[in-house]
């Protein structure tokens, strides 16, 4: 509760008091037409055409209910859902479920006013489709002057209200798909004091608009004056970028409103055809820390299933069961839960928990279907199949339009950024610092852990002025150097924030600081924060008081929180010296803002040569959306960057691959011992000769070409993937196991993920981490296994595909620190450049291997080519 009351900037006091005198109201209504058998029935007029009405409360449904209804493109939260007993003049008695909306004010001029009735019929729609009903009426009651007013819905009034709807789609369409926006309303007294009046005026100066077309003369000039052409051209180009990627992200979040949606491609964002685990009786856990109910998840049907069905004997262990639950979604995203009989949506929730063949949800309230009669309902929760969805709005383009627009806007800070990122003016750097009489200098240069490449990029930051640019290549230690960093900053009493695009990041380097006796405050959900910096939350701490929350944020020098997070009202108004933001290169440009506006310089610690912004639109993507503000700043002045490039994870064969086809020869290894790394194994002896040139500690790259066997690409319209890479994939590993190589040392990485199933279903090993390329940024192994899929009778250019994106190719590539094995088509991926390059590389080491029947016999296993199920 104290938290609310910082994030709504209120006074403690002032919050009592409105509590203290509202609840008590409350209360007294509830008693008066809830009251007993005997008690007088409250009377509530219904307006002129209805009438007075006897009403009496048999139930309170819900409080705070989230309804959805997709027919109208509408969702709301609806104070109360209430089951009445109403009674006209003929002492007809209906039972009805209404909508129950208060206000904390009093009628305004004695009778409700038209806004609150249209909401209270919006609300009617709503819980219309939620309960599969015809809800004609609800109940609005003000609490400061106690009167209760019945609102009936008319046609003529869903019809004026539907109308109103339709107009503003169809402005939200125009501004999305055409950049065009509705005309402004020309009214100075209207428009002067309005809170939206900055972001108005900079949106039509940017779309054309003049002084004159505004109708605001003066207040329109002293809010757009400062604004140039290339500002204009910034945002506009910008505003589209979103406007296409929100567009793409819509169709895919559409799919839940519609009936065919389980028919739809394998979407990851999504997991269907679940139940909720009966296996210990139907019960829900209930946190007592956040009064939250979580829900445990399981796949409906689980049949063993083995796409190698050999002749004999099956493979060495048991599959898994196919309908395990592969996706993407991850610990603390926001989901929508619906049904998928109905296609109804029920609840909105956030992951609190996911594993290969369960997920558990952490829900506001208890779960429960707004349409069931049943007692006890848990019946029909059992019996229902379930759906879950990324909440894909939860990601908020909205935080991007507010992040772009705030970059315009008529302050000090705005204007210092945008000076920076949208004109590049050159970056400063404090060139006649006295070294000796800094403290934070003098540390830096005493630390004898750190080489010469983090000493000088933690020097680059210290004297920036404006923003440093830190380029951590792979393995080369960047978090530690952050933890440096961030140690030396501390010595200048500096006030820091960290963030980062994924809580994982985030809690990444928190953790490394945690151990270094750091102290900091962690802002995020309880959920999405990993367990070992969880104590560093609010939601952790006892507080007792608004004020120890003050103190606290008063005590600690370093914040962390996501990009997305920054948004908390708990940041408000909060300003830090720098802020750090860590995997920048993965974070789209609008994103990035968000943080920067809080703190007086900035450094972006990425690299541009790895995994960049996650976009889903081609069309976006082909138009920049996809370059970072990281890259964007490299590009544009390289003397800010600080390149690391010691790296303590590759073997040298292994780091000179990536530095042949992407890094230009800067990477080199921290010593001879990472140099010189091999996998160690505890016997080497296998029957197989092709198995035994696979694992010789002597080749730290292996590369396994297929164009001697029927090792075709399997695909329909969604997926593709290769039955037979999965099956060599499959036996490299077993055979590593074998001989004496921890499953949890080996990773196998491809870039598709129905390609990542049929491997899970094929190694059969679940401590073998199997992921796509996306997934494994950041992560590393002794060895990694890379299956490339895409292999045909007459090769295509596939420069196009995933395997034409060099940023990928780069990830797979440095995951592995002793031995990199590599399975593909030679002949099918030469025609990719950067992949013929590889092959080359390869070649020069010796790496090539190629295998034919005589080495596997695929038909003693009967390996079929069959698509993923």
């Amino acid at each position: 509760m104290y938290l609310l009351v910082v994030a709504a900037s209120v006074n403690e006091h002032d919050m009592l008091k409105t509590l203290v005198e509202a609840i008590p109201k409350i209360l007294n209504w509830i008693i008066a037409f809830k009251g007993s058998q005997d008690s007088k029935v409250p009377v509530v007029d219904f307006g002129s055409d209805y009438g007075l009405r006897n009403l009496k409360i048999s139930e309170v449904i819900d409080i705070e209910e989230m309804a959805w209804a997709p027919k109208y493109g509408l969702k709301g939260i609806i104070d109360a859902s209430i089951r009445v007993k109403v009674e006209s003049s003929g002492n007809e008695a209906n039972e009805k479920i209404l909508p129950l909306e208060f206000k904390t004010g009093k009628v305004p001029n004695g009778q409700s006013s038209l806004e609150h009735c249209a909401q209270v019929i919006l609300y009617t729609l709503l819980m219309s489709e939620r309960y599969l009903r015809h809800i004609d009426s609800g109940i609005l009651h003000y609490l400061y002057s106690d009167q209760t007013q019945g609102i009936m819905v008319r046609r003529s009034d869903v019809v004026g209200l539907i109308m109103r709807r339709n107009e503003l789609a169809s402005d939200i369409l125009k501004a999305s798909k055409m950049q065009q926006l509705p005309p402004m309303l020309r009214s100075p007294s209207m428009c002067r004091n309005c809170h939206h009046l900055a972001v108005c005026t900079i949106y039509h100066k940017v779309h054309g608009g003049s002084t004159e077309s505004s109708g605001l003369g003066d207040v329109f000039d002293s809010h757009v004056y400062h604004l140039t052409a290339a500002h204009c051209a910034f945002l506009q180009q910008w505003d589209r970028l979103i406007d296409l990627e929100a567009k793409e992200t819509q169709l895919v979040r559409s799919e839940i409103w519609h009936s065919n949606a389980m028919k739809s491609d394998r979407s990851t964002n999504c997991l269907s055809s679940i139940v909720l685990d009966a296996s210990n009786g139907f019960s829900q856990q209930k946190s007592l820390k956040d009064n939250r109910f979580i829900y445990r998840f399981v796949p409906r049907i689980l049949l063993p299933h083995n796409v190698y069905a050999s002749k004999g004997d099956s493979l060495d262990a048991p599959s898994p069961p196919v309908n395990d639950l592969d996706c993407t979604l991850k610990i603390g995203d926001y989901v929508i839960l619906s049904t998928e009989s109905g296609h109804q949506t029920v609840a909105s929730g956030v992951i609190a928990d996911i594993g290969q063949f369960h997920v558990s949800v952490s829900l506001s309230k208890r779960l429960r279907l707004p349409s069931s009669n049943s007692l006890p309902e848990a019946n029909d929760l059992l019996q229902e199949v379930w759906r879950i969805d990324k909440d894909e709005t939860m990601t908020s383009f909205s935080v991007m339009r507010s992040n772009l627009v705030q970059l315009f806007l008529q302050n000090a800070q705005s204007s210092h950024l945008r000076n920076i990122i949208v004109d590049l003016e050159p970056p400063r750097f404090d060139s006649g610092c006295v070294f000796s009489q800094d403290p934070a200098i003098s540390y830096i240069w005493s630390v004898k852990s750190l080489n010469g490449d983090q000493r000088r990029a933690i020097l680059k930051i210290l004297t920036a002025k404006d923003y440093a640019l830190i380029l951590g290549m792979p393995g080369t230690g960047k978090t530690s150097t952050m933890v440096y960093a961030v140690k030396a900053l501390l010595m200048r009493c500096a006030s820091i924030l960290l963030t980062s695009y994924t809580n994982s990041a985030v809690d990444n380097l928190l953790i490394k600081l945690k151990a270094q006796g750091i102290d900091f405050l962690r802002i995020g959900r309880h959920e999405a924060v990993h367990e070992e910096v969880r104590a560093n939350c609010f939601s952790a701490m006892d507080v007792q008081s608004v004020e120890e929350i003050r103190l606290r944020f008063n005590q600690v020098k370093v914040v962390a929180v996501t990009c997305l997070g920054i948004t908390s009202p708990l940041l408000a108004n909060k300003k830090f010296d720098v802020c750090i933001m860590d995997e920048a290169g993965q974070i789209t440009l609008p994103i990035s803002l968000g943080p920067l506006m809080f703190a007086s310089k900035f450094v972006l610690v990425g690299d541009h040569y790895q995994l960049p912004p996650l976009v889903q639109s081609t069309e976006a993507r082909e138009n920049g959306m996809g370059i970072s503000l990281f890259c964007r700043l490299s590009e544009a002045h390289p003397q800010a960057i600080s390149a690391l490039q010691s790296q303590y994870r590759m073997c040298q064969g292994i780091m000179e691959l990536s530095n042949a086809l992407i890094y230009g020869d800067r990477l080199r290894c921290g010593s001879p011992e990472i140099a010189n790394r091999k996998l160690k194994f505890s016997r080497l002896k296998s029957c197989s000769s092709w198995l035994n040139e696979v694992l010789n500690p002597h080749k730290p790259i292996v590369f396994i070409n297929t164009d001697m066997l029927p090792a075709h690409e399997s695909k329909d319209s969604k997926t593709v993937n290769n039955p037979v890479e999965a099956y060599i994939i499959a036996e490299v590993a077993k055979e590593l196991i074998k001989c004496g190589i921890e499953s949890e040392d080996i990773g196998i990485i491809t870039p598709y993920n129905s390609q990542a199933n049929l491997i899970r279903t094929a190694v059969c090993i679940i401590s073998v981490e199997i992921n796509t390329i996306d997934k494994y940024q950041g992560r590393d192994k002794d060895c990694i296994l890379v299956s490339f899929v895409r292999s045909s009778e007459n090769p295509r250019n596939y420069s196009s595909s995933l395997l034409g994106d060099w940023h990928r190719i780069n990830v797979a590539l440095t995951r592995a620190k002793k031995k990199l094995i590599l399975v593909g088509s030679c002949k099918t991926l030469s025609n990719v450049p950067l992949l013929k390059l590889l092959i080359d590389k390869v070649n020069e080491q010796s790496g090539i291997l190629n295998v034919s029947h005589e080495d596997i016999k695929l038909e003693e296993h009967n390996v079929e080519q069959v698509g993923c199920c």
